[in-house]
């Protein structure tokens, strides 16, 4: 997406309408939400966008999105998922996703933002399967902050280099965001490791 026509967008229909740009990209909106993430990002270097603004209605937009598909797997999985095995590029995508589910269980909703394609159908195949809402929140919604903190970034500093950022986009953020993950639970593990030493040691063990 070239700047002029975000900006002509945002224009007409204002942030509201960038919710909902995101929100219903799910439906097969041409513009992969990393083209549109770090032209937003660009676009609020530029002063053009508020960046704090731009950054949490674009948020909202991505939750919107991840919420309907897990209530989409919830109430009208089985007969979804008949009709889509029954296309090919969706049958493969429903694969690949399975086996992250197999492979990473519900950490696979943190690692699935970071893989286009498949951030869709992960949602929507744990709704599918019952998982409670807070589960899939909590790892659902975080995966997706960690994934719109670097491409946003990304946008940010880096806007005018757009077409080598894409071209290696995948591997980019796929690295970034596995960094970002094992430092978050590098840290919790050392946290719950220090508390059960400082409980061993105040009950004298």
């Amino acid at each position: 997406m070239e700047l002029e026509q975000l900006l002509q967008f945002i224009e007409a229909h204002g942030y509201i309408g960038l919710f909902f740009w995101v929100w219903l990209g799910i439906f097969g909106l041409p513009i992969p939400n990393e083209v549109l993430s770090m032209t937003v990002g660009m676009a609020t270097s530029q002063k053009v966008l508020n960046p704090l603004i731009a950054f949490f209605v674009f948020y909202a937009g991505i939750l919107a999105a991840l919420t309907s598909c897990y209530l989409l797997g919830k109430y009208i999985g089985r007969p979804l998922i008949g009709i889509l095995e029954k296309r090919k590029r969706y049958a493969q995508l429903i694969d690949q996703s399975f086996h992250l589910i197999e492979k990473h269980h519900a950490l696979s909703l943190s690692i699935s933002y970071f893989l286009p394609g498949v951030r869709n159908f992960v949602p929507f195949l744990y709704g599918f399967s019952k998982l409670p809402f807070r589960t899939f929140a909590l790892f659902a919604y975080f995966g997706s902050f960690i994934w719109l903190c670097i491409t946003f970034t990304l946008g940010f500093w880096f806007g005018d280099n757009m077409e080598l950022i894409m071209h290696y986009g995948k591997e980019l953020l796929i690295i970034l965001g596995l960094i970002v993950l094992f430092m978050i639970v590098l840290k919790i593990t050392i946290r719950r490791r220090k508390k059960k030493m400082e409980m061993m040691k105040s009950h004298g063990i």
